[in-house]
């Protein structure tokens, strides 16, 4: 299928006018390998309409694009490309899809170049439908009487009734008490085994893998990084427990919007764990807290330089993590180079992203098996002296610094345009919710809101240990 948008000539001159003072070519670079690579990942990874993606979740994101933009999707061979009327495709951007691997964006690379690096796919046998959730797919019909399900209806009701002043576009929520699933919603075609976009929810997941290598003895979070780009430079003392707290003291600018660090990285690099850690060190390491997608790359790196090329990593990532849970959804994508883009493209249903939260809020322990250490447990929960409210890789609500009137306790995955996974144990409560919300003030309004009318629904239940 191909969609095409062109505008007229005098609307294209007017747009040129409109952007001088800025690079057009490097800001339509970004903006055609956004589309393609999230067009891509949203048709062939969770099987949303083309329509609703492209007029709903990219054009209110890249804006003057659409005027002058050729998009083709070809579904013979799960290929996404994105032109424009100036360049023509010549500067095209082209995301290719492969089963297991998700989409990847050919950046100075060619589908050839992507396709030859070796990889299989792990299919890992389907849950059990005779067995309760979260270890099987059954669902429970026992009541919860701590819950006001009525509440709890109109809570999940406000999350997708477009009453706020830009859109919210919610896609699905997902509630868990007690460790039970009561309830999940979705929209926008949005389905149950739909596997979403976490964004920087993925930050948290790529924690984990580090969690899980310190707990096997692999790496010592207190030793540098094991990257050896860093040998002999200044960068050689960054410890990972420093990439995990967000205090490298690397450079970064985090600002989606012109061509920052992140979209550079993200949109124009063919290999992003390079480009994160070529980055400059500005700050002495664990003095200075600075949000950072590249970070979280740079921990990938870390990733990759203990267990191996691509495929060992997804292998690790599958085996160790998330077939451990009964996820079966989950796929961290990889750039062209082969690396695991550890600080952004993770996809899961919501259902596997509440388990994903289940199991932290356990304490890391699934079905009686302790998936992380209570050591790892308790670093990954603690803020530091720079940043008491973000621990290793997640968010948490120390001093009331997300939610005020609501316990500090509570902490949570967050990701770019409203991904939330929020921990809650003084109710044992999980709550996901996932969208495509562009105005950051609403997303935070929204998100607010409907979180304080679940808090209201459900009465203490704290969480037992």
């Amino acid at each position: 299928m191909t969609v095409q948008r062109f505008f007229t000539l005098s609307a294209t001159l007017a747009l040129v006018v409109s952007l001088s003072g800025c690079s057009l070519v490097r800001d339509l670079g970004v903006g055609k390998g956004f589309s393609a690579k999230y067009l891509c990942s949203a048709v062939f990874n969770s099987g949303l309409e083309e329509d609703v993606v492209i007029n709903q979740f990219i054009k209110p994101k890249v804006r003057q694009l659409p005027w002058f933009w050729n998009v083709d999707v070809d579904h013979s061979l799960k290929q996404v490309t994105v032109g424009d009327l100036f360049t023509g495709s010549k500067q095209a951007a082209t995301a290719i899809w492969r089963q297991g691997k998700g989409c990847t964006l050919l950046v100075d690379k060619t589908r050839e170049d992507v396709l030859a690096l070796p990889f299989r796919p792990l299919i890992a046998a389907p849950l059990n439908p005779r067995e309760l959730w979260p270890l099987g797919t059954k669902m429970s019909n026992s009541p919860h009487p701590e819950v006001d399900y009525d509440a709890l209806k109109a809570a999940v009701s406000g999350m997708f009734a477009e009453t706020y002043d830009a859109p919210i576009q919610t896609t699905s929520v997902a509630i868990v008490h007690k460790g039970e699933l009561i309830y999940e919603s979705y929209g926008l075609g949005a389905e149950e085994d739909s596997p979403i976009l976490g964004w920087s929810m993925t930050k948290t997941i790529t924690g984990m893998l580090v969690g899980l290598l310190a707990d096997q003895g692999r790496i010592d979070l207190d030793a540098p990084a094991p990257l050896a780009d860093w040998a002999g430079t200044e960068k050689a003392q960054i410890t990972t427990r420093e990439l995990l707290n967000m205090t490298s003291g690397i450079e970064n600018n985090e600002n989606y919007k012109g061509l920052s660090d992140v979209s550079k990285m993200l949109y124009l690099e063919s290999d992003q764990l390079a480009f994160a850690q070529s980055q400059m060190l500005i700050h002495e390491p664990g003095t200075v807290f600075d949000y950072s997608t590249p970070e979280a790359n740079r921990l990938a790196a870390v990733v990759h330089s203990v267990v191996g090329d691509q495929q060992a990593v997804y292998d690790f990532y599958q085996q160790y993590l998330f077939h451990k849970l009964g996820i079966r959804s989950a796929v961290i994508e990889f750039d062209a180079a082969g690396g695991m883009v550890g600080g952004a493209y993770g996809y899961m249903n919501t259902q596997d992203w509440a388990r994903l939260g289940l199991l932290y809020l356990n304490k890391g322990v699934w079905n009686g098996e302790r998936i992380f250490s209570e050591e790892w447990m308790q670093f990954a929960l603690t803020g530091t002296e720079q940043a008491a409210h973000y621990g290793a890789q997640l968010w948490i609500n120390a001093g009331g610094e997300r939610w005020a009137d609501l316990p500090e306790d509570i902490f949570y995955f967050m990701g770019h345009q409203g991904q939330r996974v929020i921990m809650i144990p003084s109710k044992d409560l999980v709550v996901v919710r996932t969208g495509v919300t562009e105005n950051y003030d609403v997303q935070k309004q929204a998100i607010s809101d409907f979180l304080h009318a679940v808090y209201a629904a459900v009465e203490d239940t704290p969480v037992k240990g």
